[in-house]
């Protein structure tokens, strides 16, 4: 008898304890979990963020991101030399951007050292380029357009050294006329520098002298973007920078341009 109650004390003690222990057990993993929670969270995708709301901005915003996204590209590309390029990158550069017109380098004294394509449609003399009277050891890149019966040529200059003087400029160029086909939609997108007098855009029958009228050093010396009229239409705009050249991107609003834009929203 005494013997049975020694063995039925044992199990009920081997039950407790297994009881505590498995208590333990799960007590112990909430804890570590919800440490590792406070320390290391799970990530989480907020999907609800529908985009910008205000819809004129939202169709500028579509049209002219694509563009905008290839000239940051070339500038990028561009601003990493600091040496005369070799080989391999000019092949890199037509590679990577086949839609620039050419490339050419030239020293300290305007004399070419390297062009391609060798023979070029539009004339170009670099002689102004050299006779900038900044230093180059603090310019990363200068641009410009410039305009003959050809039609406009944009040119992006960035400086190469050799034992930290400045030796000449590598110049890359194109027609700001082929970024209208980055656009999803070029009919809707005006590209213009104001200060040039170019405008570029895929509009059918747009008044490009009414455009021209408009006070921009007004307006640009104001803000970098806002909304403004012409004639009984409303136009969003936008202002940015190829190096120090300023552009603007323009499209009409989207309350004067037809139901057909009332969808025309970006995500």
């Amino acid at each position: 008898m005494r013997f049975k109650n020694s063995v039925r004390f044992i199990v009920l003690f081997v039950l407790v304890m297994f009881m505590m222990f498995a208590s333990g057990c799960e007590y112990g993993s909430k804890v570590w979990h919800d440490a590792q929670e406070a320390v290391n969270p799970n990530p989480t995708i907020d999907l609800s963020t529908g985009g910008i709301e205000d819809a004129d901005d939202n169709k500028l915003a579509i049209l002219f991101t694509p563009v905008d996204e290839k000239i940051l590209s070339l500038t990028s590309f561009l601003s990493n030399i600091d040496s005369h390029p070799d080989e391999d990158w000019f092949r890199l550069l037509f590679m990577r951007f086949p839609w620039v017109s050419g490339v050419f380098t030239v020293d300290d004294e305007a004399s070419i050292l390297v062009r391609l394509p060798e023979q070029g449609i539009k004339p170009f003399k670099p002689g102004p380029l050299i006779e900038y009277e900044g230093n180059w050891s603090d310019i990363k890149m200068k641009s410009f357009i410039n305009y003959s019966e050809f039609g406009p040529e944009m040119y992006l200059c960035t400086p190469f050294f050799k034992d930290a003087d400045f030796k000449g400029l590598v110049v890359v160029h194109f027609d700001p006329r082929i970024l209208l086909n980055f656009c999803p939609d070029p009919k809707k997108l005006v590209i213009m520098q104001p200060d040039g007098g170019g405008v570029w855009t895929g509009v059918e029958n747009f008044n490009k002298e009414a455009f021209l009228k408009i006070d921009w050093d007004a307006l640009l010396d104001e803000d970098v973007s806002g909304v403004t009229r012409v004639g009984e239409s409303r136009f969003v705009w936008l202002s940015r920078y190829i190096s120090d050249t300023q552009i603007v991107y323009v499209t009409k609003a989207v309350s004067d341009d037809g139901d057909e834009d009332a969808d025309f929203w970006f995500f």
